[in-house]
């Protein structure tokens, strides 16, 4: 069986699809060999990730969107409307493409990674995701990327909350490449970030020499890893600069005003069901989808927001 190390980049064909890839993999020069200079339907752009730990031979596979059929936009837009109408539902309740059923079974023998891209100033291009939302769910690939991304590359001004808030309901990792804000998250770094922290099927450890004096480490379980990573996220999503330190040295204080129906829920929704080696990604990328909802609030309620997402996270322990 051929190893699952392709990532599918897929949007209209005015995104600039190749650019978003040579601006992920140009870090590592040497891995970057694109076959062709645009992004057209069936382009393939090998990289050679290497990281502290491992390194993998992974493909781009870059294919271009259309619109879909009316009936299938309608139910899309339904589905915007409503964020979590397919959150717990099988995947078959999800209009299926019959045109392109076979080459999503075929995909899903190769592909672990999905970057979506869209163009916000074309909002019904997003509607071109059922498809791949329906993809998604029947074959859990471990990453799931949904990027806004315009070809000129200038600021948008149109409201992105709906996208957001499907992708955070729906375990899709939202990146807006069009903030301007200098100190945004959504940037390049971060969709190599997400790609890198992937369990590629054909990723190699990097030998490095074992001092003989000291045992090796226990490499650290996936609870563990979750939870390092989650916490960090929940103290990253606190407003940042407060008047005065002492402004959160009350967390505690906090802590006990939670409502526990509160964070039972948001633990369900970052946990449940997902706690296997092989879900780990899709975990953190409902946890850094709460972060990024946290920092879009004010203050007050960012910081009663974080708190329950540190204690949602630390159920998770217990």
């Amino acid at each position: 069986m051929a190893a699952k190390n392709k990532i599918l980049v897929l949007g209209r064909s005015k995104v600039n699809k190749a650019q978003i890839i040579n601006s992920v993999v140009s870090q590592t020069p040497l891995g970057y060999t694109p076959e062709t200079k645009d992004a057209e339907d069936g382009t393939r752009i090998t990289w050679s990730l290497s990281t502290r730990y491992y390194q993998a031979q992974l493909e781009f596979w870059v294919d271009n969107t259309e619109s879909l059929p009316p009936s299938q936009v309608e139910h899309m837009e339904k589905w915007l409307a409503n964020p979590s109408l397919h959150s717990e539902e099988e995947p078959c309740s999800i209009p299926e493409d019959p045109s392109i059923a076979q080459l999503q079974e075929h995909l899903s023998e190769v592909v672990d990674a999905i970057m979506f891209a869209f163009d916000p100033t074309d909002p019904s291009s997003f509607t071109d995701i059922l498809p791949w939302a329906r993809f998604a769910k029947l074959h859990a690939p471990g990453v799931l990327l949904c990027v806004a991304a315009t070809a000129d590359g200038k600021p948008v001004e149109v409201s992105k909350d709906e996208w957001f808030e499907w992708c955070v309901a729906n375990g899709w990792e939202w990146l807006d490449l069009t903030d301007t804000d200098p100190d945004t998250e959504y940037t390049v770094e971060r969709l190599r970030e997400a790609l890198e922290s992937n369990e590629w099927a054909n990723m190699e450890p990097i030998k490095k020499p074992l001092n003989s004096n000291k045992p090796p480490a226990a490499a650290p379980t996936m609870a563990e890893e979750i939870s390092s990573v989650a916490l960090e996220d929940a103290a990253a999503a606190e407003p940042q600069e407060p008047e005065t330190k002492s402004e959160w040295d009350g967390f505690d204080d906090v802590a006990q005003t939670l409502d526990p129906a509160r964070v039972d829920a948001m633990h369900r929704a970052l946990f449940s069901g997902d706690c296997e080696d092989d879900d780990m990604a899709a975990v953190l990328a409902r946890i850094r989808s709460a972060r990024n909802e946290i920092s879009q609030m004010d203050q007050n309620k960012a910081r009663t927001r974080a708190a329950e997402l540190a204690m949602a996270v630390a159920k998770m322990l217990t």
